[in-house]
């Protein structure tokens, strides 16, 4: 019986001392806009391929993947602005503090009422955003509502655990 409990008591052990890490070690450092795709008219609005350079770092001993992601973002009177979704499943290394590039599939909702409403404001738009993520060998759904956009657009590190 004692065999069995250190035997459970070691494997226990051995999973602790090789996980991957803490995943709010994990932390958007900076992006870039690198280019904009062609504008596209269509009837729900006005479609684009926004690419991006990210700077993710990754201390944790774990890839990180995003499997998908989705964001719709709101002016501040509540109104859908624009509908986003990555492309593709964009993968940060471990140990790494890498540039990855990132495009997002982009529509605007309501493109007119820029010129019209005196342009934006990031301070009062907020985004409701849908991301799976995979890390390591655990799957993540991380749902977001109501998110402030600025927490996302100024600088400074935006940590995996610090968003509310």
């Amino acid at each position: 019986m004692k065999g069995r409990i250190f035997f459970l008591m070691a494997i226990c052990l051995t999973l602790l001392l090789t996980g991957c890490g803490n995943p709010r070690e994990i932390a958007l450092t900076s992006y870039q806009v690198e280019r904009i795709g062609g504008i596209e008219f269509e009837e729900n609005g006005v479609h684009t391929t926004v690419y991006l350079k990210v700077c993710v770092s990754n201390p944790t001993r774990c890839k990180l993947t995003l499997k998908e992601c989705t964001a719709t973002v709101y002016r501040e009177n509540g109104d859908p602005f624009a509908d986003l979704a990555v492309i593709g499943q964009p993968e940060v290394p471990k140990h790494s503090a890498d540039t990855i590039p990132v495009a997002l599939d982009a529509t605007l909702k309501n493109p007119m009422a820029l010129m019209f409403d005196g342009g934006l404001d990031i301070h009062t738009m907020k985004a409701d955003i849908n991301a799976l993520v995979k890390w390591g060998s655990v799957t993540r759904t991380i749902v977001k509502t109501g998110y402030p956009l600025s927490g996302l657009l100024e600088n400074g590190p935006v940590k995996l655990g610090n968003t509310k």
